[in-house]
């Protein structure tokens, strides 16, 4: 059973092909896209470029709607396609991305968080680097700020991962393993332009898997991962023998961080815990493909494994600071069966 829908399409014309598809997954930030929206607007020589949101069950809804359509008429006299569809149920962040990408017509995609902001030069400066290079990913820098009360070092930790960019080409494996081994860059998928064929192949390789925690990473690895194998077709028609990496050092992306539903605030209810904690199901997913493709190398796994125990480690954290007491026991219960051994253990 289907559980999408196409809400509507606003500004999309015969005439000119949209180069750029920039994806946007929505669930309980209405409050801020218009201020998203305003960054899309102000963009300086920008190549043809469509918006794709996709409303993911979000409980504001009818608001959701309501700015859509505001903003639609704004984005048709730019002659900017705006496509809004809607999931008929919460499915999280990486089936929203994935309903986006399914729908996207651009030659490369960008993907963006409703409550961020994208710098008026940030869709210029990714596509020139993609039009001068030929790479399937462009990585440019991105700026960090946070709401009132959020600790300083934790906003400085964050400002340093989103600054994390490669200043170089990179090529097939070493795409996956410089990310993932040496964390030579960051594995956010805003702040990059990717090329659709290079994620839909990617999306291809990933299982329906429900999350709003890791799902950066969940997407990141399997486009890293099947950058190593797929063979680029650049615009000359010249086939490539593998996919490229390239970083720049320009921001072209703001991050707001702590504005979603799983954010550090008082946890009440399973079903709110179950969100926090769906970081278990990405590692759950990457480890049965590392189970099944053991060629790929025992330092890859260790470094997924690190990385498993250190958002393990994040939600006994928040187990201990943000589940109200009443829960504590099943929250902790809940935790361990999902973690299991690998990484719990």
């Amino acid at each position: 059973m289907s559980f999408i829908f196409c809400a509507a399409r606003f500004g999309r014309t015969a005439r000119q092909k949209p180069l750029v598809s920039l994806c946007v997954p929505v669930y309980g930030a209405e409050g801020l896209i218009g201020r998203f929206f305003e960054s899309v607007l102000q963009q300086t020589d920008s190549p043809p470029v469509e918006t794709i949101v996709v409303n993911d069950g979000s409980p504001g809804t009818k608001e959701l709607g309501r700015i859509v359509k505001t903003y639609a008429k704004r984005f048709k006299e730019r002659a900017l396609p705006l496509i809004f569809l809607e999931h008929g149920k919460n499915l999280g962040t990486l089936e929203a991305r994935r309903t986006a990408v399914n729908a996207a017509s651009g030659d490369y995609i960008a993907f963006a968080d409703p409550d961020d902001e994208l710098p008026s030069s940030a869709l210029r400066i990714l596509y020139e680097a993609v039009s001068a290079s030929s790479a399937d990913i462009v990585h440019g820098a991105g700026t960090v700020c946070g709401m009132e009360g959020e600790p300083d070092a934790r906003i400085a930790a964050f400002a340093r991962k989103a600054q994390n960019v490669y200043e170089g080409v990179l090529a097939g494996g070493e795409i996956l393993r410089k990310f993932i081994v040496e964390s030579a860059y960051n594995g956010f998928v805003w702040g990059k332009l990717f090329r659709t064929a290079l994620v839909q192949k990617a999306y291809g390789e990933i299982p329906f898997t429900y999350c709003t925690m890791a799902e950066d990473l969940l997407l990141y690895f399997f486009i890293a991962l099947t950058a190593s194998k797929f063979t680029g077709a650049p615009a000359d028609g010249r086939t490539r023998s593998a996919c490229t990496y390239v970083g720049i050092s320009d921001t072209v992306y703001n991050y707001r961080i702590n504005t979603g539903l799983t954010s550090r605030r008082q946890i009440t209810d399973p079903a709110s815990w179950q969100k926090v904690c769906s970081a278990s199901s990405v590692f759950t997913v990457i480890f049965s493909y590392l189970d099944e493709h053991p060629d790929l190398g025992g330092d890859i796994r260790e470094a997924v494994k690190a990385l498993g125990r250190a958002y393990y480690a994040d939600n006994l954290k928040q187990l201990e600071v943000c589940v109200a007491p009443a829960l504590q026991a099943q929250a902790r219960a809940m935790l361990e069966e999902w973690w299991g051994g690998e990484i719990a253990g």
